[in-house]
């Protein structure tokens, strides 16, 4: 029996791992990979105090400190998430593993072009996010394949670093925000390259360059670029929770303000949450306070004070 199991292997389930293991909690992560979405980028500019760290590095690092504390680490998927008998009972590979508190903070999954050479190049010149890495793109050629308002905007957002940001469709037109649609319109840098689909990613040590198919003839062209960013929106794999906890219609779990879940017990932080804004920094914290709020309403359940902030302390002092 452990006091939290965390389902995650990203930043936000090793940050609420690092502060329930600092107050004693016995703590298990369960994690499928290492690193979650932050594998999917080769340099984060944007985590404060940190210049710039590889994604996977950064999460390496989150892990080998909570790893201090006695977190144990399991490379496993769940597959089931239960109550009973006032705990709850995880199914990874045909075991079970029983704690008093979940965190479930297991991330997105961008979807995937399906295509050869994807696997091979994510995070070497294909990337699921231009917010995150389109700055590491400054005066390269990059392309963008997506749908949508997402697409539009990761055009407009590469063209501000990129010299050159090509736009594959499979019509002859893009679609999205009328505003977003007149804005990517008036960038000199964005090229529409229309009736195209993408048959594979190409490279050596990175990504080099995209074979592409011409729709109308059937021909098979090579587009040299030095990144692809791949906006086809992201899922939760949240299907086991199904049943269990609240989730809006995109499959995301509903956190009220201290991440606690609409079950009592289980607690969610990161990109599988409803929570808006999805940045390593953002989730770093939304996982810091999952940890303490377990190990909060862990306290309560047994009678004990809890956690308390500060300033509630410093008025009872004074009053």
């Amino acid at each position: 029996m452990y006091d939290l199991i965390i389902v995650g292997g990203g930043v936000s389930a090793f940050a609420a791992a690092l502060f329930a293991g600092r107050r004693g909690l016995t703590t298990l992560v369960i994690a499928k990979d290492i690193g979650g979405q932050a594998n999917f980028t080769d340099l984060i500019e944007n985590y404060p105090g940190v210049k710039s760290i590889g994604g996977y590095e950064l999460v390496s690092k989150i892990r080998k400190q909570a790893e201090e504390y006695e977190v144990e680490v399991l490379s496993a998927e769940v597959g089931s998430l239960k109550s009973a008998n006032k705990a709850f009972v995880l199914t990874a590979y045909g075991k079970q593993y029983k704690t008093q508190t979940v965190v479930l903070a297991f991330g997105k999954t961008p979807r995937d072009l399906s295509v050869p050479g994807e696997e091979e190049f994510k995070g070497r010149g294909v990337s699921y996010c231009a917010n995150c890495d389109a700055p590491l793109f400054k005066n390269k050629a990059v392309t963008v394949a997506g749908v949508g308002d997402l697409n539009l905007e990761a055009c407009l957002l590469s063209a501000r670093f990129a010299k050159k940001v090509y736009v594959l469709s499979k019509t002859d037109k893009l679609t999205g925000h009328p505003a977003l649609l007149k804005a990517v319109k008036t960038k000199q840098n964005i090229e529409l390259i229309p009736f195209v689909q993408i048959l594979e990613i190409q490279g050596r040590e990175k990504l080099e360059a995209l074979r592409l198919q011409d729709l109308k003839t059937g021909k098979e062209k090579e587009l040299k670029t030095d990144g692809l960013f791949v906006e086809l929106g992201y899922v939760v794999k949240s299907q086991f929770l199904t049943g269990l906890l609240q989730l809006d219609k995109e499959g995301q779990i509903v956190v009220n303000q201290d991440q606690s879940t609409s079950v009592a017990g289980i607690f969610a932080a990161g990109d599988c949450t409803n929570r808006p804004y999805k940045q390593a920094v953002i989730s770093a914290g939304e996982g810091a306070a999952a940890g303490m709020a377990a190990y909060d309403w862990l306290m309560r359940k047994q009678g004990g004070r809890g956690l308390t902030s500060d300033w509630t302390e410093i008025k009872r002092v004074k009053s």
